[in-house]
């Protein structure tokens, strides 16, 4: 996809490379055991399109991955049905999208022209009308309207199923001061207390808020977000919200975050020295990241590792014996805090001699996952 119909909206286009870079892990995983893939795009669009093929949309990009991972289930004799389900409200987009779906036969496509927020039971009743099938929701709206979990349960309730959200925090910080606006539902009780706070706590404990309710709602066991910054402030623009009950899901989603969070530097590298160029009218001799300038995410990522660090301690002080696989997924929901990480915190405490492994193998130096291996705390 040409990063030229995404100028101006490189937000969207890390977005959609969450979302293809996910999928395109998600489906072969899934396509093994599967009878079904059911990928539901509940906001769909075209919002903003730049591309007349509309290459450059949420649901263009879906397809696209549809396509090529149906290549490599079909290389392994695996060949589950796959089908989507497109939704758009607005009558105008809701045009485009169904002649978008009309040019496409090789797999089969179902536009509608809902709300989807009070078409719930249809949408679960697409699901469940073919046997062993596994759902992928997107909820990517433009505001935070259809957002509130109990106007979506129906759909996060679905078992198996992975959900997908854009919660734009920028637009709720923007108007959360607004009493008139019912952010309880969206948030839960304490919006009076996050009011309350200011900068990157309320955007931390706004995400945090929203994330405990949609595991709730769904009954996810995991939850993980991954913040997306705006391509021309140096700030947050939106969270991407991803739950699910598996625990090879917070794996795949944190290899996603790790080319992911390069790739957003590297588009708004660019988008600085695009806009560099325009204003002075000179061109650098130097590549446009060596003159990339951001401090949000780095600023965030340090935070998240101090936070993840001090939770993994506790478990440790508190427990003290600690199931390795327990630490892992728990440290793993924690933005920007990778294995690596972790890796490094277990070294160090177990050189300083206040944390021990149980249950290794001959010869092994560090726990895995899947092995009943331990971290024992012994002081300090």
């Amino acid at each position: 996809m040409s990063s030229e119909f995404y100028e101006d909206r490189e937000q969207t286009e890390v977005k959609h490379q969450i979302l293809a870079r996910y999928l395109s892990a998600f489906v072969p995983i899934v396509g093994d055991w599967v009878s079904d893939i059911a990928y539901i795009d509940c906001l769909a669009g075209p919002w903003r399109e730049a591309d007349p093929s509309l290459k450059d949309t949420s649901f263009s990009r879906a397809l696209e991955v549809l396509r090529s991972t149906r290549k490599v289930l079909e290389a392994r004799g695996k060949s589950p049905t796959m089908r989507c389900l497109f939704i758009e409200k607005n009558p105008q987009s809701f045009r485009k999208l169904e002649e978008f779906c009309a040019s496409v036969s090789d797999i089969e496509l179902t536009p509608k022209n809902w709300d989807f927020t009070a078409r719930t039971g249809d949408i679960v009743r697409f699901v469940k009308s073919r046997n062993k099938s596994f759902p992928f929701v997107f909820i990517d709206p433009t505001g935070w309207e259809p957002l509130p979990d109990d106007l979506i349960t129906p759909v996060l309730r679905l078992e198996p199923s992975e959900v997908l959200i854009n919660l734009m925090t920028s637009w709720i910080r923007r108007f959360l001061s607004d009493e008139t606006k019912n952010f309880e539902r969206l948030l839960g009780p304490g919006v009076q207390r996050l009011r309350q706070l200011k900068g990157w706590e309320q955007e931390d404990e706004m995400v945090r808020m929203y994330a405990g309710k949609i595991a709730a709602a769904g009954n996810f066991k995991y939850t993980c977000t991954l913040p997306v910054l705006k391509p021309d402030q140096d700030a947050f623009h939106f969270y991407m919200i991803y739950a699910t009950r598996h625990a090879r899901g917070v794996e795949v989603f944190k290899e996603t975050e790790k080319s992911v969070i390069p790739f957003m530097h590297e588009t708004r590298a660019k988008a600085q020295e695009r806009r560099r160029v325009a204003e002075s009218g000179q061109y650098s001799l130097l590549p446009a990241e060596a003159r990339y300038q951001e401090h949000r995410f780095t600023d965030f990522q340090l935070r998240n590792l101090a936070i993840a660090k001090a939770k993994l301690m506790d478990m440790l002080r508190g427990a003290g014996r600690v199931p390795y696989d327990d630490a892992w997924f728990t440290m793993m929901q924690y933005s920007a805090v990778t294995d690596r990480d972790l890796k490094d915190w277990l070294d160090d405490w177990k050189s300083s001699g206040c944390l021990a492994f149980d249950n290794l193998g001959p010869n092994q130096r560090f726990p895995r996952k899947g092995e009943s291996q331990f971290l024992v705390w012994i002081g300090g």
